[in-house]
């Protein structure tokens, strides 16, 4: 089990720092980023896969529906992207949507369309309805419409929360220069796994007393401050020591980076609890089967999809 584990980490890990190293020294089209789109693709849809297909084990959700809606709603929000790529040209400073405009603009078209489906199915039941129904037969068409406002909600739930939390990823990535945007994001990413470490080999060493059994029985309110103290510990090496050394300037709060890590932990503890409580919910160890001995791609990003709004606005704060 470990080995298989070690394995899918390292291939995981190369493939990633393989792509960043592209996107630092060979941009295409002299635009960063858009070497980082596989990874940003790979992680949006493997974890918006695994978890629609969690939900579906207990409500009515579309797996593929909501895979083609996550498709679309990334899709309107790498146009900037495409903008700089098709055009030769950096995308607009002074546009008033700006590129935070268009994660927003991608979610609440994901949505919409759900929502249009979702009422073309309840056009098609509706109009199998007629006066002549006895009772039986409309409290039928009644709950499958319920079935189809509920699949909807949830299907909306999983764009935003996956699609709407990822996306920002892409916002840090393509904060300041080319340079400073890579860093930033890289710091911020050792910054919550070290925390997941941290937490993982503080509670296995020390950990008594129990944080919430009822959602993740392994995790200790020790682990919790291992985990954290280990962030602020990294935060402060990555964003006040090996950023300056590479030419990026750190915020103006010598206390920034220490109330950064905190927040990075806490966030990523909610997603990681949130991933656990969706999973006992069903009756599943793991949330898929595509990365051996690590589990599921969401298994991989559940910490990171929060904490990718806190990340972004702590960089736009200054807390670097």
């Amino acid at each position: 089990m470990l080995h298989r584990r070690l394995l899918s980490a390292f291939v995981l890990i190369s493939v990633s720092l393989f792509l960043i190293g592209l996107d630092l020294w060979y941009p295409i089209a002299n635009q960063p980023g858009v070497w980082m789109i596989p990874l940003y693709l790979f992680m949006t849809l493997g974890t918006a896969t695994e978890l629609s297909q969690l939900l579906a084990k207990r409500w009515p959700v579309d797996e593929r529906g909501v895979l083609v809606l996550c498709c679309i709603a990334s899709a309107v929000m790498l146009f900037p992207i495409g903008y700089s790529v098709f055009t030769r040209e950096s995308y607009p400073a002074n546009c008033p949507v700006g590129r935070t405009g268009w994660v927003l603009i991608g979610v609440l078209v994901g949505i919409g369309c759900a929502g249009l489906q979702a009422m073309w199915k309840f056009h098609k039941m509706s109009a199998d309805l007629e006066p002549s129904q006895n009772t039986e037969q409309t409290e039928q068409i009644t709950l499958q419409t319920e079935q189809t406002t509920l699949g909807w909600v949830l299907s909306s739930f999983v764009i935003a929360y996956v699609v709407g939390c990822l996306s920002f990823w892409f916002l840090v990535r393509m904060q300041g220069s080319s340079v400073s945007g890579m860093l930033h994001l890289i710091a911020l990413l050792a910054i919550i796994k070290f925390a997941d470490a941290g937490a993982y080999f503080a509670g296995k060493s020390f950990g008594r007393h129990k944080l919430i059994p009822s959602i993740s029985p392994g995790k200790t309110i020790e682990g919790l401050i291992g985990g954290m103290l280990l962030s602020i510990v990294i935060a402060y090496f990555f964003l006040r020591v090996l950023l300056p050394w590479c030419g990026v300037p750190g915020g103006q709060f010598f206390w920034g980076p220490a109330l950064l890590g905190c927040l990075l932990t806490m966030v990523g503890l909610v997603g990681d609890l949130l991933e656990s409580m969706v999973k006992r919910t069903v009756g599943a160890k793991d949330s898929g089967v595509l990365l051996p001995g690590l589990g599921g791609v969401w298994d991989v990003t559940d910490s990171l999809l929060l904490t990718a709004i806190v990340g972004y606005l702590g960089i736009i704060a200054k807390l670097t």
